[in-house]
C-alpha cells in the first residue's frame, strides 16, 4: 500500500474568546513550553525557496 506524506500545517488559534475554546486551551497548554521558532523558520525557508 502506498504511504502518503503530509507537509506540516500551521494554523491560527484565537485564544481571546470567552469562554476559551477547549481545543485552543489544550493547544496553548501543550505548546507553551515548546520552542517552535526553528521549525517555523525552516518551514518558511522551504516555502520561499520553491
Amino acid at each position: 500500500m502506498e504511504q502518503l506524506t503530509r507537509a506540516p500545517c500551521v494554523g491560527l488559534v484565537m485564544a481571546d474568546r470567552t469562554p476559551k475554546p477547549i481545543l485552543a486551551r489544550a493547544l496553548l497548554e501543550v505548546t507553551r513550553d515548546l520552542d517552535l521558532r526553528d521549525t517555523f523558520d525552516r518551514m518558511l525557508h522551504d516555502h520561499l525557496s520553491r
